[in-house]
């Protein structure tokens, strides 16, 4: 043992993560978070849908068809991007590059919408945030423990 040992005690020595053992960044588990958080929107979005075509309140000049192809879309993309959150949480690679695909797809989605019709900037700032913080420095390093 050496003096730095020593001077630790047991307590001390049994809470103290072992440094060879680094656990998943911070921003890893950020990014799952906003993704989990952003797939769980999709489908509520989806459901909102529903509620508005049952309830009769969907835009008139929308066919029932459409909205409801709108939320077979909205809730496939929720749930497969919530499972991909899930997994890349885990280490899962492809779900990382599933994830970024998504994130740029529904960023660019987001970016014609500000564009085109001035709403939609959080959605466009959501995506490319979850992507972004997939690919930092940090969770490379972390992705990279993963074959």
């Amino acid at each position: 043992m050496t003096v730095t040992d020593h001077a630790r005690s047991d307590a001390e020595r049994d809470l103290t993560p072992p440094e060879e053992e680094p656990g998943r960044p911070g921003l890893v588990t950020a990014a799952v978070v906003l993704w989990i958080v952003l797939g769980a929107l999709m489908v509520g979005t989806a459901l909102l849908f529903g509620l508005g075509l049952a309830f009769g309140t969907a835009d008139p000049g929308t066919g029932p068809a459409a909205v409801v192809a709108a939320m077979v879309v909205l809730a496939a993309g929720g749930v497969g991007t919530i499972v991909a959150a899930r997994r890349a949480g885990r280490g899962s690679r492809r779900a990382r590059t599933v994830l970024t695909a998504v994130g740029v797809v529904l960023a660019a989605v987001g970016l014609v919408q500000v564009t085109f019709l001035g709403v939609g900037g959080a959605w466009f700032v959501a995506f490319v945030a979850g992507a972004v913080l997939l690919h930092l420095p940090a969770a490379r390093a972390w992705f990279g423990r993963f074959r």
